[in-house]
């Protein structure tokens, strides 16, 4: 590489900017979720999500702590831990949800890196019967989905690239993301993006309802680069 060229890419990866900063190190406890509300928009993000039971609290489902988090992200002292079970029912049933959406004046649109990284933990995974929908857009153009081939105790790094060229960026533990989908993710993304878990019923079967844990990390978006480092 000529000297020139890597001076510059140095440079370009200098000037990126963090549009919306989802880590979780400026959460003291769980209880700090539950100061958000449409007349007080607070802190990072939106909790108005969580199953139908409206006396509930963001707090009840949301756990924080250092094991929470992927130990290659050196950016955030903790992660966290969302919770699915039977008090989750969406308006009623039978669809389960859980979910946090980021609060920010930023339309987070165009060509923008959306990172995050997560984990199915090996006490409490989620059934692999039941479709979950685990990071999503509300338009449903690009979803992490936990399947049969999920490995439980692994973290998962991703970036979602929007805009164009678009794609997806994919790595484990402390790994260097690497782009392994280049095209477009059909839409520009936005502040409509959820994280944490949607859980799709089985036709015809009875629910089978048990507590489902998934831990969260490294989440943020940022405008170029992408930074590779979990």
């Amino acid at each position: 590489m000529k000297p020139e060229l890597a001076i510059f890419g140095f440079v370009a990866l200098a000037s990126a900017t963090i549009l919306w900063d989802g880590r979780f190190s400026d959460y003291s406890t769980a209880a700090d979720f539950d100061k958000w509300s449409w007349s007080n928009q607070v802190g990072q993000y939106q909790t108005y999500i969580y199953g139908n039971l409206h006396g509930e609290t963001a707090s009840s489902w949301l756990t924080l702590g250092s094991q929470f988090k992927n130990p290659a992200t050196s950016a955030e002292a903790q992660g966290a831990k969302v919770k699915l079970n039977a008090s989750f029912t969406w308006n009623g049933g039978p669809m389960l949800r859980t979910e946090l959406i980021p609060q920010t004046m930023s339309s987070l649109s165009g060509h923008l890196y959306f990172h995050v990284s997560l984990q199915i933990p090996t006490v409490n995974a989620p059934d692999p019967a039941y479709e979950h929908q685990i990071v999503f857009w509300e338009g449903h153009f690009a979803d992490i989905k936990y399947g049969q081939l999920s490995v439980k105790g692994t973290w998962y790094n991703f970036i979602l690239e929007t805009g164009s060229p678009g794609g997806l960026w994919v790595s484990t533990g402390s790994s260097l993301l690497q782009k392994v989908f280049t095209g477009s993710l059909n839409g520009n993304g936005g502040t409509d993006w959820h994280i944490g878990a949607l859980r799709l019923p089985v036709n015809g079967q009875t629910q089978q309802i048990t507590e489902t844990d998934i831990y969260y990390s490294g989440i943020y978006v940022e405008d170029s680069g992408p930074t590779t480092q979990p």
